[in-house]
């Protein structure tokens, strides 16, 4: 985590660089988005992302479905539609990197008390993607351990 102390305040870095200047990437987010909806106007928010999924993996060369041992799987090869290859294209013309933007992408859809300690820069956007994973991961443990109650006292109803 890279942290820069100015004056006996500590800022930690949520921002990213643009030309060289320190921009918000919430702002960053919204600028690419407006972009898109005008070279994509029919892309729904929930299926952009889908879609920068599909860049980012067609970028870092995974191109198979499936696990590497399987046969099988290396016969069934990803293809990107045509409306992801244009926004591919935009990516590498605008110089943003697939994968970093598939990143800032995410880290914009955490939680919103995540979000405020984000936009204030208490803490960086890893951190907070980091924060998100773990509460979806208890609320899945939670959610088992329920069904495993239920389980347990439908058995013992029996």
């Amino acid at each position: 985590m890279y942290m820069q102390k100015n004056k006996g305040v500590l800022y930690i870095n949520h921002q990213i660089r643009e030309k060289g200047k320190k921009i918000c990437i919430f702002d960053k987010v919204n600028m690419i988005k407006k972009d898109i909806k005008v070279l994509l106007p029919e892309i729904e928010d929930d299926k952009l992302l889908a879609m920068m999924s599909h860049c980012r993996s067609y970028y870092e060369g995974k191109l198979h479905y499936g696990r590497h041992n399987n046969p099988e799987n290396h016969n069934k090869v990803k293809e990107m539609t045509a409306s992801e290859r244009v926004l591919y294209d935009f990516l590498l013309k605008t110089n943003l990197n697939p994968s970093t933007t598939y990143r800032w992408f995410l880290a914009c859809r955490v939680a919103g008390d995540i979000r405020e300690k984000l936009e204030k820069g208490k803490i960086s956007y890893k951190i907070a993607l980091q924060i998100n994973a773990n509460r979806k991961r208890v609320i899945e443990s939670n959610t088992g351990l329920l069904m495993v109650e239920e389980i347990n006292n439908l058995v013992r109803s029996l």
